[in-house]
């Protein structure tokens, strides 16, 4: 399976990392959401990162095997009213007992294997090991509480098999069916289910140039979210960024978000007006 072949200017790009490589791959997500209730602004900042070690376990031409294995991760939220998280890197100092809530939970995931199958165009096939690793983090808490059992739902939520499918697949997922030139785009769209919002995103991939075996890609994206579980409202937003491919394993080396999404939404009588804006970053590096 190739992941470029040059044939009359034509270039051909897929998922092709080779049986027994090994990768540090790290994903992080800075969150700036601003919502209105009443008249009154809450600003609340994210910030959601992990790194995880990449070893590709098997390949055929219809699929790669990988295993995610979490080395590091870390999870802050912060507003005018608190702030509470978790960082395994940078351990937080003097934490309240909000941190050490979510230092139990996220701790697990340290150390936690997941399997997944690839299928050449970075779709995800399947996923296996997320919601035991998710059950075992939601347990750690469950003798502290109402309050740390909202924390875990939430946390539950965000890292269930179906989440983290999503969360994957917008790195790996981005590759055309067909070959094509530089300057040629190709769309892709995704429906997900993410903080009891349904969203859909359409994605216009521009290959910009290839260049001492790196290709680089933009995207341009349009954003709707529809809520649900006892809400109601809509946001919408854009999404543009760059994307730098290794043209001999067809991994995403590099890649640079931003998310702008606006909207209202009501819940129990009150209309919250939003907004977001979400920097991703990713990269992708061979271990030796």
């Amino acid at each position: 399976m190739s992941v470029f072949t040059v044939a009359s200017a034509q270039i051909k790009l897929s998922f092709n990392p080779e049986k027994g490589t090994k990768y540090d791959y790290y994903q992080e997500t800075l969150s700036n959401v601003k919502q209105n209730v009443m008249g009154q602004e809450i600003p609340v900042e994210m910030e959601i990162s992990s790194k995880y070690l990449m070893e590709i376990m098997d390949k055929t031409p219809q699929e790669i095997q990988a295993q995610f294995i979490c080395q590091e991760i870390a999870y802050i939220i912060s507003s005018p009213m608190m702030k509470m998280g978790y960082d395994s890197k940078n351990p937080i100092e003097n934490p309240s007992d909000m941190d050490k809530l979510f230092g139990k939970m996220l701790s697990g995931m340290l150390g936690s294997s997941i399997m997944m199958v690839f299928a050449p165009d970075g779709s995800v096939k399947s996923i296996t090991g997320m919601d035991a690793i998710a059950d075992s983090m939601t347990k750690a808490v469950a003798t502290d509480g109402q309050i740390a059992a909202q924390m875990a739902a939430q946390v539950k939520q965000q890292f269930s098999e179906a989440s983290m499918k999503n969360l994957f697949e917008q790195t790996f997922n981005i590759y055309p069916d067909n070959p094509i030139r530089t300057g040629n785009s190709w769309n892709k769209e995704s429906a997900i289910m993410q903080n009891n919002m349904n969203t859909a995103i359409k994605t216009k991939y521009t290959l910009k140039n290839v260049s001492r075996n790196m290709a680089t890609v933009t995207l341009k994206s349009n954003i709707e979210m529809n809520s649900s579980a006892g809400m109601e409202g809509k946001l919408t937003g854009t999404q543009t960024g760059t994307i730098i491919v290794d043209t001999k394993t067809g991994l995403p080396v590099k890649g640079d978000m931003s998310q702008n999404i606006k909207g209202a939404v009501s819940a129990q009588g009150m209309d919250v007006q939003m907004e977001m804006v979400n920097k991703m970053k990713s990269s992708i590096k061979e271990v030796k």
